[in-house]
């Protein structure tokens, strides 16, 4: 039995997490979550070991590493389906914490019995590819919840900068850590910290206060059928120009392969400032990304698209200048920094966009968006690359973004009309 102190003490825990949380606490909360899911994500720490693993101790050469990866990844095509998952089941599975913690303790599980059984091939597909199906559940929980809270309390655009800093910090650290922890890590090893790392969700979900407290998640009609809430989201206009804004800037044909073979073929850098020249642009977003934080507080979203947009179009045209290997760097640097304020104006878009009570499948359509328009762009700009050059590759690249500009017109006016904190009316 509990001594008053500890009763009282108890009361009061309870109590804390019933209140809504401040503004600085909300973005902390997610921030740290988002840092957690990006490291134990099957595509964060353990990508890289998990690749020279298979190369080195299992010899699959370039055709078997990729069917691989092409494998393992084929959930992600089909995130919005874990998103509608979400937004049915929420309930009976204890909310997005729920989710989340049920979701991370499976894939911490799978990581755990990678460590024992990841030795052989049949094993490492199958629970890399249950690991990576229920991340996604998680990472469905995980950017519902966000939706949701910053829908409610109007910080669409800072919790945008916080969920995609939540992907390109962990890739920065994960080359680093991951090709450290080939040599100095066994693979065995590796698994446990990924396990240790995904797990940590479990505890934030059990110890933390609740980001949704105090916001009105029970429906005020009877629980809408599955058939009318697919209409519903089909019959949303927001979300599917938001979505196809969001694969044209993802799609870059001439970003991946092409880039791959221009600097190493013809500006010949070597293996290593090709890898200095990916984290370069994954660091340089973040300036600019912070920049959108304060200005989506100053300026309506409908300027914020339009100049993120300029800014977009002209990140393709300056790859032209990568001739050696310091140019290269710089060129990494800057197209780093003219992305990262586009992109966090269109993921402002997206979150904006997603239609109540379908929070999960709206954003989860967008990473599914985010998929097809990478690999479909990866393998389009390679046979533009092999019949064109990488001059035409880049035209290309930069023709599609600039077909966003239409798009923004597309966009309903009352969604883009406000900066964060003024309501939305539609």
């Amino acid at each position: 039995m509990l001594s008053p102190q500890q009763a009282g003490a108890a009361d009061e825990l309870r109590q804390s997490r019933r209140e809504p949380l401040s503004t600085n606490s909300i973005l902390f909360y997610f921030a740290i979550l988002n840092l957690l899911l990006g490291l134990g994500s099957p595509a964060g720490l353990p990508a890289i070991p998990i690749a020279y693993f298979l190369k080195d101790h299992l010899h699959l050469g370039p055709l078997g590493l990729a069917t691989f990866t092409a494998a393992v990844s084929a959930p992600v095509y089909i995130a919005f389906l874990f998103g509608f998952f979400r937004d049915r089941f929420r309930a009976q599975l204890g909310g997005d914490r729920g989710c989340l913690a049920i979701g991370s303790a499976i894939v911490g599980g799978c990581y755990v019995m990678l460590a024992a059984y990841g030795s052989r091939l049949a094993p490492l597909i199958a629970l890399v590819l249950l690991a990576t199906i229920a991340y996604m559940l998680v990472i469905a929980a995980a950017q519902a919840m966000l939706t949701t809270v910053a829908q409610a309390r109007l910080m669409s655009g800072r919790l945008s900068i916080i969920q995609l800093t939540g992907y390109f910090v962990p890739q920065f650290l994960a080359a680093l850590a991951g090709g450290w922890m080939v040599t100095h890590v066994s693979a065995r090893g590796t698994f446990l910290i990924a396990a240790a790392i995904i797990l940590m969700v479990v505890v934030q979900m059990l110890t933390s206060a609740d980001p949704e407290t105090a916001l009105d998640m029970s429906p005020s009609t009877a629980p809408e059928r599955s058939l009318a809430a697919i209409a519903r989201l089909a019959r949303h206009r927001p979300l599917w120009a938001a979505a196809f804004i969001w694969f044209l800037w993802n799609f870059s044909p001439g970003w991946q392969t092409p880039m791959f073979y221009h600097l190493s073929n013809t500006v010949k850098i070597s293996s290593a400032a090709y890898g200095v020249f990916n984290g370069l642009f994954n660091v340089g977003n973040l300036p600019t990304m912070l920049l959108y934080g304060l200005a989506c507080r100053r300026a309506p979203l409908r300027s914020l698209l339009l100049w993120g947009t300029i800014i977009a179009i002209a990140q393709g045209p300056i790859m032209f200048f990568a001739q050696g290997t310091w140019s290269a760097m710089m060129v990494g640097a800057m197209g780093g920094i003219l992305g990262g304020f586009p992109t966090a104006a269109y993921m402002d878009l997206i979150v904006r966009s997603c239609p109540v009570g379908l929070e999960g499948t709206g954003v989860m359509l967008s990473t599914a968006a985010y998929a097809v328009a990478g690999n479909s762009g990866n393998v389009f700009g390679s046979w533009v690359y092999a019949h064109g050059g990488f001059a035409v590759a880049i035209i290309v690249t930069t023709l599609a973004t600039a077909l966003i500009m239409p798009l923004l017109w597309v966009v309903p006016p009352a969604i883009v009309a406000t900066r964060e904190g003024e309501s939305l009316e539609f």
